[in-house]
């Protein structure tokens, strides 16, 4: 079955590049989809299939070749009245398929886009809140941030590879920003896993976003399951990626671990 003709796809184009930061660019695109993204959009994922290398555009692509080449982004912004979306891509280099096109993307390159999955966490009934990302969760962490009333409290953890990767993100004066340098991408987050288990608790319960690499996942959901128990409706934890894996092969490594 041709993807194109799919009514879950659509082509969007790019019509704005901003580079975030080093290891981070903001593509704003267009797309007949935005119209019909929901306030709650924002936060939820995105499928995308951007043109291989040397090619100018998405070619129709059966199904089977169109899993094992679409990658999961987060939907940063949506601003449906422009029929626009932004997506922040990590970009290492030649490293990976959407990374590569993302950091060479120009106004009127295009590419195929499914609608917005959601992104199931809820922060309803927390006291306060803590968030931990490695560098392919700050979107989806940011996210939630900002939708956080002005009165929340609580602590974010992001593991960055330089200080030059920092970003201004717009949270509540009360949230405490944590930027935890790994210069090293092929490094475990050891320092992460640390200054998350020892940071000074707030009274009563939190809510918390944990997403990242498979290792920094698995470390703190045994911790948070064994040390530091958290409310199942409240507490998110997903890995968003495995060292040495591209997505189809976490997305299986994942199944057969759960």
């Amino acid at each position: 079955m041709p993807l194109m003709s799919t009514p879950n796809f659509a082509e969007a184009i790019v019509l704005r590049r901003a580079q975030l930061t080093p290891h981070m660019v903001r593509l704003t695109f267009q797309s007949e989809f935005a119209t019909d993204f929901s306030p709650g959009a924002p936060g939820g994922y995105l499928k995308i299939l951007a043109p291989a290398p040397g090619e100018v555009g998405p070619p129709p692509l059966d199904l089977q070749t169109a899993k094992r080449a679409m990658r999961t982004y987060t939907l940063r912004h949506v601003r449906p009245a422009e029929n626009e979306f932004d997506v922040d891509f990590v970009v290492h280099g030649d490293e990976g398929i959407a990374g590569p096109w993302a950091r060479l993307a120009k106004s009127g390159d295009r590419i195929l886009v499914s609608r917005p999955g959601a992104l199931k966490f809820s922060t309803e009934g927390a006291n306060w809140h803590l968030f931990v990302a490695d560098l392919s969760s700050i979107p989806a962490a940011a996210v939630e941030l900002e939708a956080l009333p002005s009165d929340a409290i609580g602590d974010a953890f992001f593991e960055i590879p330089s200080d030059e990767d920092r970003q201004p993100i717009r949270t509540p004066t009360g949230i405490r920003m944590h930027w935890i340098i790994k210069a090293d991408p092929h490094a475990p987050s050891d320092a992460l896993i640390h200054a998350v288990q020892n940071t000074d608790w707030h009274s009563g319960e939190p809510s918390v976003f944990v997403a990242g690499e498979f290792a920094l996942a698995g470390a703190l959901r045994t911790y948070f399951r064994k040390q530091q128990p958290t409310r199942k409706d409240l507490t998110y934890i997903s890995s968003y990626w495995k060292l040495g894996l591209i997505e189809p092969e976490h997305k299986a490594f994942k199944a057969q671990v759960a």
